[in-house]
């Protein structure tokens, strides 16, 4: 929960295990590892514990404990899945995996239909403008998600519903000063059919594998390696007569991604320094009836360095920060399509990235202040944005914060140069989207209790939204106003022995476009319910779950000029247990959307009812 958490992330390799190793300069809240009690911002950070309850291969499950968390999936399991912070679009979302950026280059975004299967030990949710560090891309904030790296041997399989079956296995082990680590993963669902007229099913299947490094330099330096390549294959649906509506058609992404990583740490007298570098690699290619149509190819490469210094006492601490960081996005398309023109194109991005960020701890003061700027290359306008915040810690347990930011959103790609003849053309006079914030929250912990309140405004300026031509295609256009976005968010625990834990998360939103109407795919209201009991030391856990998804809004292009349509509000139920056989090998059983309501988060996308699982687990 929101201030309930160490967000101590080691970036060094000596001594430490793997889980504990970081291979980029950043947490989700700054610079530097950042103390729980001097946190100015709403950090929600879900633990092994949280992510036992419900058990899920898909991160974005989880994510459902989070508030200000909105999930879009497009039908199936493993189909097209986007995440939305604080009523702020799915591209506005910065994604780490083990400390490296796993956004997509072309889209921007995440597809959280790839990330299954990962034995994660962390998660951390960062809402609102965190441009000030990040740069482009985290307008509505940051997640980082973090894989278990403890010694020995660890294996799972699961089997159900829907043709269900997925499988993991991994490894970490060290000797002197090297560690070495990795893990393999699989997934195969039939699926449903996502048109929702009884026809063929849309199934998904995807594989992962990841390898992690260690090395302890001479003179306390650590050199942190990462290599990770994922591959998926989703069947999906698609309106081919262009009526508006889903029709039962064979249509398939494959999706490739390829991720490298590394780290290098250490100190020179007082100065820590943070070196990285990265590659990130993402390739889609779209078929229809087994017959190649077109293809992405996107990739990033990332180079960084950073130094920090901290000077003062037990009571009176001051950290000064910095970041120069280099990036450059590549992006090609090929389609076999050529009636309406040429798509064929390959383009690029670069950005030079400075950042500095000031802390101070000053009795029970904290305080942060953090400012960026990018040179955009003449592609886009140079972008200069900031944040400050506070926090006042009380005797009795409490802490009041606030804090206010700018952030910005350059044009993915797809927005500038996206060319689909018969449905959308780029627009490559998009202006980079513009935004500032800010909240107040506070934060409460007693023995058995802690909880946390948080109110949140928000201003979008030059939206980029998906206008539609008089030809009946689409193009990106920036808003001519601005969209406001605000919100009040709770969270809490209670823990009332060692072996029961209870928490929840509510969350009430308002996100309006310019001329007032709602932003379609945000709920107005989303909310969660979870209870953990855990028998100390015997392996027996048994954990509940219920996620409530209010009514939102999406549009209906069945009709013509479309129409605004109403989805309805669901609560999806889970139960999971897990029963020990020895010491090591357990029983594993899950159930989810136990009420089997009909779920549907995109308009005419039917998702997965009912399901039950079994397996085993090696620990």
């Amino acid at each position: 929960m929101a201030g309930s958490a160490m967000l101590v992330l080691s970036g060094t390799a000596s001594a430490q295990t793997l889980a504990e190793t970081r291979l980029d300069t950043v947490t989700v809240s700054g610079l530097r590892p950042v103390a729980d009690d001097s946190l100015t911002e709403d950090v929600t950070v879900l633990d092994e514990d949280d992510l036992a309850i419900r058990a899920t291969p898909f991160a974005v499950d989880q994510l459902r404990a989070a508030p200000g968390i909105g999930v879009s999936r497009s039908g199936s399991v493993g189909g097209l899945t986007q995440v939305r912070i604080r009523g702020a679009e799915a591209n506005h979302t910065l994604v780490f995996l083990d400390g490296i950026e796993f956004s997509d280059p072309v889209t921007g975004e995440t597809d959280f239909g790839l990330l299954s299967g990962l034995d994660i030990a962390r998660i951390e949710v960062l809402r609102g403008e965190q441009s000030s560090l990040y740069g482009s891309d985290a307008i509505g904030g940051v997640i980082g998600i973090y894989t278990s790296g403890q010694d020995g041997l660890d294996a799972e399989a699961e089997a159900g519903s829907r043709g269900t079956v997925r499988g993991s296995a991994g490894f970490s082990a060290g000797d002197g000063p090297f560690r070495v680590g990795g893990s393999v993963a699989g997934f195969a669902t039939d699926g449903v059919d996502s048109a929702g007229l009884d026809g063929e099913k849309d199934g998904s299947a995807s594989g992962s594998a990841l390898l992690r490094g260690a090395i302890a330099l001479p003179d306390d330096w650590d050199l942190s390696l990462l290599a990770t390549y994922r591959e998926s294959d989703s069947q999906f649906d698609s309106d081919t007569d262009f009526d508006g509506l889903l029709d039962n058609v064979d249509r398939e992404t494959d999706s490739e991604q390829s991720i490298l990583g590394a780290s290098l740490s250490g100190e020179t007298g007082p100065v820590s320094h943070r070196f990285g570098a990265s590659f990130n690699r993402v390739d889609r290619t779209n078929r229809a009836d087994g017959t190649y149509t077109d293809s992405t190819l996107g990739e990033r490469t990332k180079l960084s360095w950073s130094p920090s210094v901290s000077t003062g006492s037990e009571s009176f601490t001051q950290t000064f920060s910095a970041l120069l960081d280099y990036e450059q996005e590549d992006y090609e398309r090929r389609s076999t399509d050529l009636a309406f023109g040429d798509p064929n194109q390959s383009q690029s991005f670069e950005t030079l990235g400075v950042a500095g960020e000031y802390r101070l701890q000053l009795d029970r003061l904290r305080a942060k202040v953090s400012a960026r700027f990018d040179d955009n290359d003449g592609r886009f306008d140079d972008a200069e944005t900031w944040r400050a915040g506070a926090a006042w810690l009380f005797d009795f347990g409490g802490r009041a914060r606030a804090s206010v930011g700018t952030g910005v959103k350059n044009p993915t790609f797809t927005e500038l140069f996206g060319f689909y003849p018969d449905s959308f053309v780029g627009n490559p006079d998009l202006t980079p989207e513009k935004s500032t914030s800010w909240e107040i929250g506070w934060d409460q912990d007693w023995e058995t209790f802690s909880g946390s309140i948080t109110w949140f405004e928000a201003e979008l300026e030059d939206e980029i939204y998906t206008a539609y031509t008089p030809d009946f295609r689409s193009t990106a256009a920036n808003r001519a106003g601005d969209s406001k976005r605000s919100g009040l968010e709770f969270a809490a625990r209670w823990t009332p022995t060692d072996s029961l834990s209870v928490s929840g998360q509510f969350t009430s939103l308002s996100s309006e476009s310019d001329d007032g109407s709602d932003e379609i795919r945000v709920p107005e209201n989303t909310a969660s319910l979870a209870a953990d009991w855990a028998v100390n030391d015997s392996g027996l856990r048994i954990g509940a779950a219920f996620d409530y998804v209010g009514e939102q809004d999406d549009f209906n292009f069945g009709t013509f000029p479309s129409t605004r349509e109403t989805l309805d509000a669901y609560v999806l139920a889970s139960l999971t247990a897990q029963i020990p056989v020895s010491e090591r090998l357990a029983i594993t059983l899950r159930g989810e959307n136990l009420f089997d309501e009909e779920v549907t988060d995109v308009f005419g996308y039917r998702g997965p009812g009912a399901g039950a699982f079994i397996g085993l687990r090696l620990r």
